[in-house]
């Protein structure tokens, strides 16, 4: 079977199809604005009450996201083809697959209302003998529905919670002769390096990361920087970025120091990583938002990373990648 079919091909199962449907209650962004403020002056209660959750079309809250959501989602099951295909039959290895802000197992691009598959739902296609799913309690409710039936339900462990709180319960969901991969993709700078630490410490576990070091960090580093107990500590390890801050140049320039700060730690850690093959995110206006990274004990970990990533997701091969230039 060829890399990424698993992704990119319809299939009859519906546990093995991409969602392509448009949202049916799609509207403007000046409609959206309108009916907001229609609901404050009705109620002034209503001000201080969350939106409705946006629903999908098997009317359960999903995620809203922009396009990008999907050249990450081709990134990763690119890798899941090659891991699973490289380790289960060469080697007939046991995987595990660990996904630490799981999200509803669905979402709908903004612009379009095409509706997309979430990781948890992807991972499902591809042969690990466990899964673990993290989330907030509302968030995992609508995944577990929406996986109820699924042939592999009794492989997941849904954990309730702060992935930075629950980490040790992660870790006791996988089992110690297991190969585990763990996606960790954060919306931001919520999880702590010391939960990272955690969840590899005497562990045989691999790293998919998109790491915010674009909007997440670029577009609030002054305030960061003002800040005395700054959210990027936590999240780096250490303080020592306010030393990268302070060296001067291009905000750009300043990211990539912190950047390879926190790719040190890793290394620190006994990971390799692979600083010409991470891969870029941007936005819909070509804005960097975050870049997804690897990062392995083991060097056949890297040998399948360069190996997914070698297509891009525009179809284009890669030659001479490389990454985080002009951010």
């Amino acid at each position: 079977m060829p890399v990424g079919l698993r992704y990119s091909e319809a299939r009859t199962d519906p546990w093995r199809r991409r969602v392509s449907t448009l949202h049916p209650l799609q509207k403007s962004k000046q409609e959206k604005l309108n009916a907001r403020q229609c609901r404050r002056e009705a109620s002034p209660l209503t001000m201080t009450q969350p939106d409705p959750p946006t629903l999908a079309s098997d009317g359960l809250p999903a995620r809203l996201t922009g396009q990008w959501v999907q050249g990450k989602n081709y990134y990763l099951c690119r890798y899941l083809d090659i891991m699973t295909l490289g380790v289960v039959k060469k080697w007939e290895a046991k995987l595990a697959y660990v996904d630490v802000f799981a999200g509803p197992g669905r979402s709908i691009i903004r612009d379009t209302g095409e509706e997309v598959e979430g990781s948890p739902v992807l991972s499902l296609k591809y042969e690990f003998a466990k899964y673990v799913f993290v989330d907030k309690p509302e968030v995992l409710s609508s995944l577990k529905k929406r996986l109820n039936g699924h042939p592999k339900f009794s492989q997941i462990a849904f954990l309730e919670g702060d992935c930075n709180d629950v980490i040790d319960d992660v870790r006791s969901e996988l089992p110690a002769n297991h190969l585990t991969l763990a996606f960790i993709d954060p919306t931001g700078l919520q999880i702590k390096f010391r939960a990272v630490q955690r969840l590899v410490q005497n562990r045989k576990v691999d790293l998919l990361m998109t790491l915010q070091f674009g909007m997440g960090i670029k577009r609030n580093l002054q305030q960061y920087i003002r800040a005395e107990r700054a959210a990027l500590t936590a999240y780096l390890g250490n303080a020592g970025w306010r030393e990268d801050a302070s060296a001067g140049g291009t905000a750009s320039q300043v990211v990539r120091r912190i950047t390879n700060r926190y790719m040190q730690q890793l290394r620190e850690m006994g990971y390799q990583t692979f600083r010409d093959r991470e891969i870029e995110i941007r936005n819909d206006q070509n804005v960097f938002l975050y870049f997804m990274a690897f990062a392995s004990r083991h060097p056949l970990g890297g040998k399948f990373w360069r190996e997914a990533i070698k297509i891009e997701w525009t179809g284009q091969r890669q030659m001479n990648y490389a990454p985080m230039e002009g951010i």
